[in-house]
């Protein structure tokens, strides 16, 4: 049976504490066995490893629990020690986080498990010198750890709570709130079938709508554990709803959003279009940033624009909305996609209902994308909009 390696920050390991367990390094071919398990580990191990830029280790999948346990047992020993750097503390937070949220997804019928994300997030505090250094956090984070769902509701989690500290300068208790909200703000997800959250082409018009149904799914589990932190339940399910009204379930507009629920939903987009996706690359957090300003509209001004003075980064004074022309050329994925389209709508030119299909799935990426990428998709709808109508016209003729 092969091993499935697990990452740990290498700054949390505290060697007379740390439970036997077998360690490893991580190179080029794969993974080198560097600690047995009855091996004894001291301190000047641990600095070779600082030496060579090692800042994870991993773990067998079958130790996860073990070492799980010990690194929340010993969180205060280790934020307490002045000599564990910053960025080591930020991402043994951001550890911690993700394990809390991997336990609320596979136990999501569990209150104990929301509980533990409170107590978890009343022990963490993130620390970022700016921007350049919170973008280079995340970047680890997705290079280390698996799982899309849950890495992204991390990232949600980290830049949530970093923005509402700095432009609302929220009590730490209203912080705490917005953080387990964004951890949870996709669990409704977990209600969608798998065919269809990791389904690598177009969603159907059917499947789109089950997947717009995740916030209420979301805001129901919730309730049902008996969660009663309303900024958590509002996050969970307002974080698609639009300041133009165009968001869902509820179709809320202007103050109608709470400024929870709006600044969770910018760092929603923010932090899935800068993350790989099977369908399209990482947008870089420039491109992500004039993605996010040419949708403007859908946010609220004032939340916005102090998104923007933050996430900007220092040698841009603004960041201009993406040009409304039709690119030449669309993101890898999506140019993937339309060309696969285009070839649908060559061989399907005599059957009207593979035609409708076609514009379903269309649509559904008109409606599931930003920017360039949308505007090539707009740019076919309208292309294949037209087509369909001549087509209606011929046989009228006829």
């Amino acid at each position: 049976m092969s091993i499935k390696y697990l990452p740990i920050v290498l700054d949390s390991v505290i060697p007379k504490k740390l439970p036997k367990v077998e360690l490893f390094v991580k190179h080029e071919k794969g993974f080198t066995l560097y600690k047995p398990q009855d091996t004894e580990l001291t301190e000047q191990n641990l600095e070779r490893l600082r030496e060579n830029g090692t800042e994870f280790v991993y773990i067998d999948n079958a130790d996860w629990d073990l070492v799980e346990t010990y690194i929340e047992k010993n969180m205060g020993d280790i934020f307490s020690n002045e000599r564990v750097p910053q960025k080591s503390k930020n991402l043994i937070s951001s550890h911690v986080i993700i394990d809390c949220i991997n336990d609320i997804f596979t136990n999501s019928k569990k209150p104990a498990a929301f509980h533990k994300c409170l107590a978890i997030l009343k022990k963490l505090s993130f620390k970022f010198e700016d921007r350049d250094d919170l973008t280079s956090h995340f970047n680890k984070l997705e290079q280390n750890y698996e799982k899309y769902l849950v890495i992204h509701s991390a990232q949600v989690t980290i830049l949530s709570m970093f923005l509402h500290e700095k432009l609302f300068k929220a009590s730490r208790n209203e912080v705490i709130g917005i953080g387990a909200g964004a951890m949870l703000h996709d669990i409704g997800m977990l209600q969608i079938a798998s065919n269809i959250t990791e389904k690598t082409d177009a969603l159907s018009e059917s499947e789109y709508y089950r997947v717009k149904l995740h916030p209420r799914y979301g805001y129901d589990m919730l309730c049902e554990m008996f969660i009663t932190d309303q900024i958590s339940l509002d996050i969970a399910l307002s974080h698609h709803e639009r300041h133009d009204g165009s968001g869902y379930p509820r179709g809320l507009s202007g103050l109608g959003i709470s400024r929870h629920a709006m600044l969770v939903s910018i760092c929603d987009i923010y932090c899935a279009l800068t993350m790989n996706r099977p369908y399209r690359s990482a947008s870089t957090p420039e491109e992500a940033l004039k993605t996010l300003n040419s949708e403007k509209k859908y946010f609220t001004p004032e939340i916005f624009d102090g998104f923007l003075g933050i996430m900007t980064p220092r040698h841009l004074k603004e960041i201009p909305a993406e040009k409304k022309s039709i690119p030449r050329e669309a993101d890898s994925g999506s140019s993937a996609l339309l060309q696969d389209f285009t070839k649908r709508l060559r061989s399907s030119a005599e059957d009207r209902k593979k035609l409708l299909q076609l514009h379903s799935e269309v649509t559904d990426c008109v409606n599931e994308t930003f920017g360039k990428e949308k505007e090539a998709f707009v740019a076919f709808r309208k292309e294949l909009r037209d087509f369909m109508q001549s087509i209606s016209s011929g046989d009228k003729q006829n």
